[in-house]
This record gives structure tokens, sequence and C-alpha cells, in this order.
């Protein structure tokens, strides 16, 4: 599924189960599914299944958790496929959570969540595929066998028909490093080195793979060392990590004049995002001596990736054409029904509607959206609102019809903006 965008907030689901060890039952593609026969379940007909019953049908295996905002995201999309292929594909989500959790999840009538076959309380089925982030998918064929392991994003229609005749080399497999010790530098020295002595470098490398997106300053007292360190993440990214913007920085806000700026900065016209995330993600990393403080350790992190990247980058205030949101002579008071609050968003990245939720909540999700400017919110409208807006990624005069169907408009206007701005060539 191509994404919208990525914020850090479904990141943190990737950092899930870190601490689990490979098993001796472990599968691997090729191998054949054992028999299982789960007995806690939700949304089954009856409380004990079978995985025998799936012979002659593709199964898919969704692991995930009830508080994984990707995970729950992708539930509509796995319901769809589901109905699409009707007998010939099998989809069951699987959690080790409690049974009781996941029934409270899917009954909450407030949110419209659909019911997915589910298994709880699993242990088994975690040991045959183990993973370090999630959603984590794997799929099963007809006869029984692995067929393959992958992200979310590739549990397409597409996908689908190709697996269903046996096709699966074309997706890249979900490797995840079981377990990976992120408290461990990067680098081991290849000379001899006194063993009280410190080791202070910092390296900058391409993508790893198996590694989760993550970050962190950590103090080793024993190594006598601070440590700042990122694990996959694109340049953008790290450049707002150093620049500590990383959380809230709309995306649009980055100007990019570089020799190759879509190496920078995903959008789903890209394809794929662990496609592109293969190709430009990197991995950081910088150990000082002791007493370094953070303040510095950002400093350095920030010279590093200008230097390595042969590039300038850093946040300026410059004068930007901007869109200002405002109310015309013909608008409506809106209001909300109720309900959950929610951005829907659609596969391709269109923004469909909003539900019971705010102004400057699709604002900030407007301006994570690369080709539509800045917007700046001038209405004054501080309820809930509702909105059916289906605008497609990055179109600026889709926006504008939608919301004048409100009695919005958008008008351009020059403003003092901070962005993010990069320039140089890169020779990465």
């Amino acid at each position: 599924m191509k994404r919208l965008f990525f914020l850090i907030g479904i990141l943190l689901p990737f950092l899930h189960c870190l601490s689990q060890t490979i098993p001796v039952s472990s599968l691997n593609i090729g191998d054949q599914m054992p028999a299982v026969s789960p007995t806690h379940t939700v949304n089954f007909s009856s409380s004990q299944i079978s995985f025998d019953l799936y012979q002659g049908k593709l199964l898919l295996l969704d692991f995930w958790t009830t508080n994984c905002s990707s995970c729950i995201a992708g539930l509509a999309k796995l319901d769809s496929l589901q109905q699409q292929f009707n007998g010939r594909v099998q989809i069951i989500s699987v959690t080790q959570e409690k049974n009781a959790i996941v029934r409270r999840f899917f009954a909450n009538s407030k949110i419209h969540r659909p019911q997915l076959a589910t298994i709880t309380d699993d242990s088994l089925l975690h040991s045959y595929f183990p993973h370090a982030s999630i959603p984590h998918v794997v799929w099963i064929d007809s006869t029984g066998k692995v067929l393959s392991f992958t992200y979310a994003e590739y549990v397409t229609a597409d996908n689908i028909r190709m697996a269903l005749t046996g096709k699966m080399n074309h997706l890249p497999v979900k490797s995840d490093i079981i377990p990976h010790d992120y408290s461990q530098p990067f680098m081991k020295p290849a000379i001899a080195i006194g063993s009280n002595a410190s080791v202070f470098y910092s390296i900058l490398t391409g993508y790893s793979p198996g590694l989760v997106m993550k970050s962190g300053i950590e103090i080793d007292s024993t190594s006598q060392t601070i440590r700042r360190y990122a694990t996959n993440w694109s340049a953008i990214e790290l450049y707002l990590m150093a620049l500590q913007k990383l959380i809230n920085f709309p995306r649009n806000q980055v100007r990019l004049d570089v020799a190759h700026p879509e190496r920078y900065l995903y959008s789903p016209d890209q394809g794929y995002f662990f496609d592109w995330q293969r190709r430009n993600a990197h991995c950081y990393e910088i150990r000082c001596p002791p007493g370094t403080t953070r303040t510095q350790l950002q400093a350095y992190m920030l010279d590093d990736l200008n230097r390595y990247l042969h590039v300038s980058g850093g946040i300026h205030v410059l004068p930007v054409k901007c869109l200002i949101l405002k109310k015309s002579p013909s608008f409506i008071a809106l209001s909300s029904k109720g309900g959950p609050a929610e951005i829907k968003t659609g596969a391709n990245g269109e923004i469909l509607f909003i539900r019971n939720t705010t102004i400057a909540a699709l604002l900030y999700q407007l301006n994570n959206i690369q080709g539509i400017p800045p917007i700046i919110d001038s209405t004054g409208i501080a309820d809930n609102l509702d909105l059916s807006l289906n605008i497609p990624y990055g179109n600026t005069a889709a926006l504008k019809t939608a919301l004048s169907r409100y009695g919005l408009t958008m008008t351009e206007e020059l403003r003092q903006v901070e962005m993010l701005v990069i320039s140089g060539h890169p020779v990465l």
C-alpha cells in the first residue's frame, strides 16, 4: 500500500518484539506449515480452528496489535481484499494480546472496524514466524507451503493475483534481524586497542537490511562514551533529527536544491515505501567523550550530515508563497455528527474525508503532503467538523474545489515561514 506520508507516531509499532529470540522452530520460505489448531479466537464461527480447513486457499497471516495505528489503519483494506477474493483467499489476524482485549477492540461501537478473523493469546505462530516490526504478513500457498514474508503495503490485489499463480519472487522479503542489540556500536576497531581505551568516531552508511527505524542517545559508562545513533532513516529525517524538529515539522516546508531530490524525501508516486527505503535510507552513529552535551551531539550530527552527504542543510525563515484558508461570504456554519475523530485516506494517498476532527488536524495532514504549499488557517474555526473531500495526493486544485463546497477559500499570500533548506550536490 502506498502511503500518504509517515509520521513518527506510526513508527512506534516497529519496535515491537525486539526482545524476542529466534526459536529453533521458526519456519522459512519453502517450509510446510504444520497442522495447528489455535483455541483462542475472535470473529470465528467456533472457538477453535484448524489450519487444515484452508488447504486449497491462499492464506495470509497478518501479525498486529490493537495499539499499532498502522495495523489498525490497514484493517479495512484487508477486509476489502478478503471480500474481493471470496473463496480463494483467507486473511487471519494474529496477536499475542489477550482474547478479552481484542474482543473489546472489535466491540467498540463508536468505531466501525471490519470483523476480521483473529487469533489471540498467540505464542506458537509468533515462534514459527518471528519478526521485529508490525504489521508483519506471512503468505502461505494453497498446499500449506510458506511463500513469503512482506510488509503490509505489499498486500494488494495485484500481488494476491500473482501469489495465487505461485509467483512471489517479484516482492522483496521482509527479513527482520532478531535479536539486534541497538545499544552496541556500529563499528569495531580493526586495529589493536587497549582494553581501557575509548573509541570515538562518527559514521554514515546506507540502508541496513533487517533493522527497524530506531534512534536514541545513550551513555555508556563502561566504554566511557556518549552515543547518538539512528538506523534506516531518510536524509530529511536525519536532518530534522539533528535540528530537533523531527516530530512536528511539516514535510511541505522542505526545500531541496540538490541533484537528486527524490533520494531525500519519500512520496507515494515513487512506489512502495520499503523499496524506496532500501535505496535511500541511512544509518548514522557518533560516539563522543563523556560530558558531551545533547546540544553538542546535535551540532556534530548536523556537521556530519553536511560533510558526508556533501550538501548544506539548516533551518531558515524565508518568504514563502502560502495558501491562507479563510471563510468566504458563502460560508455556512459547519459541525460534526460525532463519532470517532478520523482523517480517512485512500490507498494512493488521497484524503477522502474528515470526521469529528478539527481544521488544525486536517491542515497538519495536508502540510505533510509534497506538492501542496504550506497552508495557514485563518478561519478561526475551533469546533470539530465532518468534511467529505476526496482529494488526490498533492492536488491543490482539487483541494480548493473540495473546500469551496463548504464556503472555505484558499488565497495565495507571501508569509515568513520556517523552512528546512538543503542545497548542494550529493555524492551518495
